[in-house]
């Protein structure tokens, strides 16, 4: 037969262990650990590296911009890369909070959007920041529009080249080139790939801007819409208020 003393000490210790546990869940690191790994996950450095997705390699042809990964170049990773949307790393969450809600950006702008590698971009209503990747920082707006910014510190002299370089690895589905042009924009040394895609039975419509800064500073702009809208107000009103308020580092 076991002492009453044996018991009571043995009751004691089960309570104790029992008020241990309750207290380690309650005060332990368990949420808080998750809730900071949210806020200060890994910076959203965009590496928009640039596996230029679409098929752009992430080779060295200066494709995809990229981010200063020591990849290539000043125009924006095409490709399967702006398919990946959702492929955001935790790194988008410290990103995300430089947003800033209700400062206007410009005309047609809602918010202003200010990327941890120094550049911002007033977003139209209906706009957000989605998550960053190895491409850069991607944006959703309505009816499916799209915005993927990446950027390089060693951008192509000619981005005309490097588009049509690009071009030669492209995957997506039933691609189809509309144009390789240089355009005039804002002084910097700039040009357009244009093309739609098919994707889920849906036509898209696609405008990649890469653009030259200055040698040691490129961007890509890549905006897609279904094609079906793509003479609408809303997808031309977009893309103006889009480059028109796109600020480089300074």
């Amino acid at each position: 037969m076991v002492p009453k003393r044996t018991l009571v000490i043995i009751a004691v210790v089960v309570v104790l262990a029992v008020l241990g546990t309750v207290l380690a869940l309650t005060l332990g690191g368990g949420d808080n650990g998750s809730g900071d790994n949210k806020k200060g996950g890994s910076k959203a450095t965009a590496s928009s590296s640039a596996t230029a997705g679409s098929g752009s390699k992430g080779n060295g042809s200066g494709g995809g911009t990229r981010t200063d990964n020591g990849r290539s170049s000043g125009s924006t990773t095409t490709g399967s890369d702006q398919e990946n949307t959702g492929a955001g790393s935790a790194a988008s969450a410290s990103a995300s909070a430089n947003a800033a809600s209700g400062s206007s950006g410009g005309a047609g702008a809602a918010t202003t959007y200010k990327g941890s590698q120094g550049y911002s971009i007033g977003l139209p209503a209906g706009w957000k920041y989605q998550s960053s990747d190895a491409a850069g920082d991607r944006f959703t707006g309505p009816d499916g529009q799209k915005l993927l910014i990446g950027w390089t510190s060693s951008p192509p002299s000619d981005p005309v080249a490097d588009w049509n370089n690009q071009e030669r690895y492209m995957t997506r589905s039933q691609y189809k080139r509309i144009s390789i042009a240089k355009v005039d924009f804002r002084g910097w040394n700039t040009a357009d790939w244009q093309f739609t895609y098919v994707d889920g039975g849906t036509t898209y419509q696609v405008i990649d801007r890469g653009f030259r800064v200055n040698s040691h500073q490129g961007y890509g702009l890549m905006y897609t819409a279904k094609a079906a809208d793509w003479d609408g107000d809303l997808r031309k009103n977009t893309w103006n208020t889009l480059t028109q308020t796109f600020q480089p580092k300074s």
